[in-house]
């Protein structure tokens, strides 16, 4: 039964009540009025006990209702009010009950729709959120560079695999603990912390610290830079700091490369003066009187071949210098017999050849195809290879080229007796600067020469590669595409 008609109901018995009491007391009125003289004891008697009747019934039914009818409609609510309050706690509690199929019920039942569907975007809020930080966390552990999350009471919250693994430590022992009380006890945290107190963030004027990590080998070099986290804003508009975040990053390779620059510095600087030294001196001996006409014509062709030699090496720096400005390769594409550019090239360093008495077999078939390129590119790819060829043979050792036809290429190749190539560095080697630690030999390799001519082979739709094996020497392949 409803409130409403529990309502309904006691009122209507209240008015009957009194409007049976008003009833009986208007009939006595009217039969007294209309011609009673008189009334008998017993008449009076049941009269009187009749009235009262009706005022002790309206009396207990007026009583019964300010008792009960506010308990009927309030003790449902205070019901529905404790388990909205259980709902909304901390407790296992996620509906509300509904006892009655009245007001309060229905209140409960709508009151259960809503939170049915606050339970499902719940739901689909807490998914979201799972899969952002899911996301957010195979990102921050699949970083190459290591990270620390430093809270505003210098907590550290959060440390990917790379920082655990520089610093020596599990996550357990870094996440959640103080990083003063980790810096006691682990000295690279201790140097990471120390720009912290210096002052020294990302953004400013003072360059980021390099630090090195020697029990990860070959002591790789780490960049460590520290930006602030501004957690929301404060009074008037201010923000709050909220940590640091502690970045790591690999610059090895810059180091490297620093390293391998300062080293061709210093043999372009070395590659330059013998040269200007020598055609110097020639100079100064053609300036001399006592000097003869034979002696000036070999100080002249000294002077032509050190010349030529300066030219050579600024040419391999202005190409060098055109690469790298995107200016590509201007090539000048024609039919071409490689036996002449074998030719050529062979002549060019015949010199060399005879000052270490090696002995070049030219191996070159009958028949062979014309091939497509720019002679002249060609022309100093071979002269490089024969170059680096010669400086590392011993002396008096075999050297050989040889031209092979390869489906729709021509392949040349250029076979060495020198140390070879360990295998980790047949790629490095075509790089710009790059060479092979430990290899030694006459005069030194501006480290240009292999990298310009993989981009000239390419440049003429070929390939060039290399074929080694310590102490078994090396074999330069490039290939050229035939006539169509």
């Amino acid at each position: 039964m409803s409130l409403k008609l529990k309502i309904r109901l006691s009122v209507f018995l209240l008015l009957l009540l009194l409007l049976g009491l008003g009833g009986y007391a208007f009939f006595t009125i009217n039969y007294l009025e209309n011609g009673a003289h008189g009334i008998e004891q017993h008449d009076f008697n049941v009269a009187r006990s009749t009235v009262l009747l009706f005022l002790v019934a309206g009396t207990a039914v007026g009583v019964l209702m300010m008792v009960r009818l506010p308990r009927i409609v309030v003790r449902p609510l205070r019901r529905l009010t404790v388990d909205v309050e259980k709902v909304a706690g901390p407790g296992p509690a996620t509906r509300v009950g509904v006892g009655r199929r009245d007001e309060v019920g229905s209140v409960a039942t709508a009151v259960n729709r809503v939170l049915s569907q606050a339970q499902t975007d719940r739901r689909a809020t807490l998914a979201e959120l799972f899969t952002e930080r899911n996301r957010m966390d195979s990102l921050v552990r699949s970083l190459d560079e290591g990270l620390l999350l430093l809270d505003e009471h210098q907590t550290i919250i959060l440390a990917n695999p790379v920082a655990c693994d520089l610093l020596g430590l599990r996550q357990a022992e870094l996440e959640g603990k103080p990083a003063a009380a980790v810096a006691a006890i682990n000295e690279p945290l201790r140097e990471l912390l120390a720009p912290l107190a210096a002052h020294n963030l990302a953004g400013d004027d003072v360059p980021d610290p390099v630090f090195t990590f020697p029990h990860k080998g070959d002591a790789p070099h780490y960049q460590l830079s520290i930006s602030p986290i501004e957690m929301g804003t404060g009074e008037a508009g201010k923000t709050v700091p909220g940590g640091h975040i502690f970045c790591l990053r690999n610059v090895s390779d810059f180091k490297k490369l620093d390293e391998v620059k300062s080293s061709f510095l210093a043999t372009i600087s070395h590659e330059l003066k013998t040269p200007l030294a020598s055609i110097k001196l020639s100079l100064m001996l053609l300036q001399n009187d006592r000097t003869d006409a034979a002696q000036r014509q070999k100080l002249a062709a000294g002077i032509g071949e050190e010349t030529q030699r300066l030219l050579n090496m600024v040419g391999q720096l202005i190409d060098v210098a055109r690469l790298d400005a995107g200016a590509g390769i201007k090539l000048d594409v024609q039919k071409m017999k490689l036996a002449e550019v074998i030719g050529y090239a062979t002549q060019t360093v015949h010199p060399q050849l005879a000052d270490k008495q090696l002995q070049l077999d030219i191996q070159v078939p009958e028949g062979l195809p014309e091939v497509q390129g720019d002679v002249e590119k060609t022309t100093w790819v071979l002269i490089n290879l024969l170059s680096n060829a010669i400086r590392y043979s011993p002396t008096a050792a075999p050297l050989v080229v040889r031209v092979l036809p390869w489906g729709e290429m021509v392949r040349v190749s250029v076979e060495d007796c020198g140390p070879g190539i360990p295998a980790e560095y047949h790629k490095r080697i075509f790089q710009r600067f790059a060479g092979v630690p430990g290899r030694t030999a006459k005069g030194n390799s501006s480290g240009l020469g292999l990298s310009i001519s993989r981009e000239f082979i390419a440049a003429q739709g070929g390939t060039l590669w290399v074929e080694s094996q310590p102490e078994r020497g090396s074999r330069f392949f490039f290939t050229l595409p035939v006539v169509a």
